[in-house]
């Protein structure tokens, strides 16, 4: 879409945007996925400390203290919000 505005047309922008649409969609799906699997881990490991005996204080708190990717679900939200926009515009090329 680089260049004159005189030169777009609706079909032009339509597939652009499906294709950005679909980009989105595609690291929405990987951060879904590696949301989950960060989840699972943390889980699992919290079970296997409580399971297991007793042990000290730092091996405790290193087991827990798994870090989801940052800033993941807010990321996530914005994804949403950015598709749902998509949607809208998408909708408006194609009624004019």
């Amino acid at each position: 879409m680089d260049g004159s505005l005189l030169d777009l047309t609706a079909e032009m922008v339509d597939s652009e945007l499906e294709d950005y649409w679909h980009e989105l969609f595609k690291v929405q799906k990987l951060l879904i996925t590696k949301l989950k699997k960060a989840r699972v881990d943390m889980s699992a490991n919290r079970r296997k400390s409580v399971m297991a005996p007793k042990p000290s204080s730092d091996v405790l708190n290193s087991s827990l203290n798994i870090p989801l990717p940052a800033n993941t679900e807010n990321t996530l939200q914005l994804i949403t919000s950015i598709q749902e926009r998509m949607k809208e515009f998408k909708a408006s090329i194609r009624q004019k």
